[in-house]
């Protein structure tokens, strides 16, 4: 085996005692040779279940001797198992808030967005961070994909993008997010639903009619009670005739979508925005079984456009909303996960108070020790009953530091739900919590040992002569 040490192990039930089955142990000598745990293991594997009983009733007399010692030292394990058990569930809770947010959309979805030739899609974030403006998107390439004799399995494309203008109606000022979008865009979300008057046409698009369609919210604070179908609302010195008025959504990703507006894209391009380029298109597919067809097809037809004859200079990027999915979920796992080892380790902080705390206790049980090796017990025994002790505080602290971190995750799902107005999710991961209280009791043994090392090799007589 090399530099492994096997070792085999059986032993069979007597009166009232512990069957152990025959196993190997894979033992690696550097760590076990230093720290002399498999001693311990092999011992405690074939001690008899009296023996065992009789050990956990000396640990847990020697814990109750001083209460408010062995509650300082649970308390240390409890914070670590619970801070590990709520930052992990608040973790994937923020992780299934944006999925779930996200998924709304449909797995059918396909977004063509602009990017840097050459580039990939972070360095055309940073880009843009850096007020880079890419203009390769046209609105005449959404028109392209709405050619049905070409891609007869996209249901809808639609072009838009977005920005921020005040908006006055009477005395009421306002700054809103206006989406300019062609009238396809009610097809590319489903959820853009006009609940009063209607969504503009494609020709009121075409001859740049200024009209507007606004969010449930913005109806109520400009309009109150009266119906606003009609009425003007004026942006940037032009008027806009208000043609409908949307359902209500609530948040997405906390931003309220009651308070959003729409108008048509050419119109915003000419009056609004000043430009002539789209910030993305939306594309909706008769079935997510043409995804992989569709991302080929989509891209040869804006390499067509746009005259690009090697993909490495694309100027544009084609994201599935299941890759967007990916990317978000990876992402909030990998921060779930570095959350939950900062939390870890407050564990070992824990661990590391329970090697003093014993060490406190060793200390001043001298005589006791002293005491039991002059009536009998051997080596082996007090290492038992020390790490016993050592372990009996990491279990208590997991099991209530279980408790406390459930309890801790679902009042915080609730805080946020209650006034942060969003639809938070109550997540538990059974393998934090697995892993938080498999951690507190390897920690018992680890940092009970030296505590347990230093009892058992005490002598007798000395032992015997300390106060």
């Amino acid at each position: 085996m090399g530099n492994w040490f096997v070792v085999s192990s059986s032993s069979g039930s007597g009166s009232g005692g512990l069957l152990v089955f025959s196993s190997f142990i894979l033992i690696p000598p550097l760590f076990f040779r230093e720290l002399k745990l498999y001693y311990f293991i092999i011992q405690f594997m074939s001690m008899d279940f009296s023996k065992i009983k009789k050990s956990v009733k000396l640990a847990f007399s020697g814990l109750g001797a001083n209460k408010t010692r062995t509650g300082l030292s649970v308390l240390g394990i409890v914070i670590g198992v619970a801070s590990v058990i709520m930052i992990v569930s608040v973790g994937q809770g923020l992780q299934a808030f944006i999925l779930g947010q996200l998924s709304s959309f449909g797995s059918d979805i396909i977004s063509v967005q602009p990017k840097v030739p050459g580039g990939d899609f972070q360095n055309s974030l940073t880009s843009m961070g850096q007020g880079v403006v890419i203009t390769s998107l046209k609105s005449s390439d959404a028109e392209d994909l709405r050619d049905k004799d070409r891609f007869p399995y996209i249901g809808a494309a639609s072009g838009y993008a977005s920005a921020q203008e005040w908006a006055v109606y009477q005395e009421k000022e306002k700054q809103l997010l206006i989406i300019a979008a062609d009238a396809y865009y009610p097809e590319i979300d489903a959820l853009t639903v006009t609940k009063v008057g209607r969504f503009f046409t494609q020709q009121e698009n075409d001859s740049m009619a200024k009209v507007i369609i606004i969010g449930s919210d913005i109806a109520k604070e400009f309009f109150g009670s009266s119906d606003p179908i009609g009425k003007s609302i004026r942006i940037k010195d032009n008027n806009f005739e208000v043609k409908g008025v949307l359902k209500e959504r609530g948040s997405v990703l906390s931003f309220n979508m009651d308070e959003l507006v729409i108008i048509p894209i050419k119109t915003s391009q000419k009056l609004i925005q000043g430009v002539d380029h789209i910030q993305e298109i939306g594309i909706k597919l008769e079935d997510e079984k043409y995804l992989a067809q569709a991302k080929s097809e989509i891209a040869s037809l804006m390499r067509e456009n746009h005259n690009i004859d090697n993909k490495e200079d694309d100027d544009f990027q084609i994201i599935t909303m299941d890759e967007t999915l990916a990317t978000i979920d990876s992402i909030t796992g990998a921060i779930s996960l570095l959350l939950g080892l900062l939390a870890a380790i407050s564990l070992f902080v824990g661990g590391i108070g329970i090697m003093n705390i014993m060490l406190v206790i060793v200390a001043e049980r001298t005589r006791e020790i002293g005491l039991r090796k002059a009536v009998g017990a051997r080596h082996k025994d007090i290492m038992q009953q020390f790490i016993l002790e050592a372990v009996a505080i990491s279990l208590a602290g997991g099991f209530i530091g279980i408790v406390i971190g459930v309890s801790l995750s679902f009042i915080s799902s609730q805080l946020i739900t209650r006034y942060a107005g969003l639809d938070w999710p109550f997540v538990i991961s059974y393998g934090a919590i697995a892993v938080s209280f498999l951690v507190a009791a390897f920690f018992g043994i680890v940092f009970g040992w030296y505590p347990a090392k230093e009892a058992a090799k005490l002598s007798p007589i000395e032992a015997l002569r300390k106060n």
